[in-house]
């Protein structure tokens, strides 16, 4: 689709450097959609590999909470496990011009208080949980960087398709119309002068 435009030297230069700048922001966003789709591909096998890890440690501890379930009456359970706390900082990392929020376990934030007890099916689940509390925060960073890749590159393409099939073919149209109408009217002057040196040579 041609643009509008006077078909004048001035126009012409005009939209020829508007061309050569689609063409570079053409190339750039192109590069940039490269990178994001390697990087989403990355998050993307780095998520599968640690859902598998995730699962095969939730089934450990699903077992471990049966035994423990089926040794001890639900109240009795209450007395024992006491309440502790989870602290989780959140910070930020630039991923190309994407800000992606980390979760982060501060270590020394989660305590279970002392028990007395000493079967080893508490010890062992309360090791399991500590093993797969940060495996899921990694999983959720994975999952939000996994989301906000998508959304950049969706958006990426969109521009990148704009420019590669609205603006830089409309572009290009537009100067071989002005250069074909600066043409024509270059064979006019000279028609035109030529004829005015017949006319003065006959004179």
């Amino acid at each position: 689709m041609r643009l509008r435009a006077n078909p004048n030297r001035m126009e012409l230069l005009r939209l020829k450097r508007r061309l050569v700048l689609a063409e570079r922001g053409h190339k750039l966003l192109k590069d940039k959609l490269d990178e994001l789709m390697r990087f989403f591909l990355e998050t993307i096998k780095e998520l599968i590999t640690l859902k598998n890890e995730v699962e095969k440690k939730w089934i450990q501890i699903l077992k471990i909470a049966a035994l423990v379930r089926s040794r001890h009456h639900p109240d009795e359970l209450m007395e024992i496990i006491k309440a502790g706390e989870l602290l989780i900082m959140g910070a930020e990392k630039r991923l190309l011009n994407l800000a992606v929020p980390i979760l982060e376990l501060n270590e020394g934030a989660f305590a279970l208080e002392e028990t007395d007890l000493v079967e080893a099916e508490f010890e062992v689940a309360r090791k399991s949980f500590f093993d797969l509390l940060p495996l899921l925060l990694k999983m959720a960073n994975l999952w939000r960087q996994g989301e906000l890749l998508a959304d950049e590159i969706e958006t990426t393409r969109r521009r990148v398709n704009a420019l590669e099939h609205i603006l830089i073919p409309s572009l290009k149209e537009t100067i071989r119309y002005i250069e074909s109408r600066l043409e024509e009217i270059e064979r006019s002057y000279k028609t035109q002068l030529m004829r005015l040196k017949e006319i003065i040579e006959r004179h």
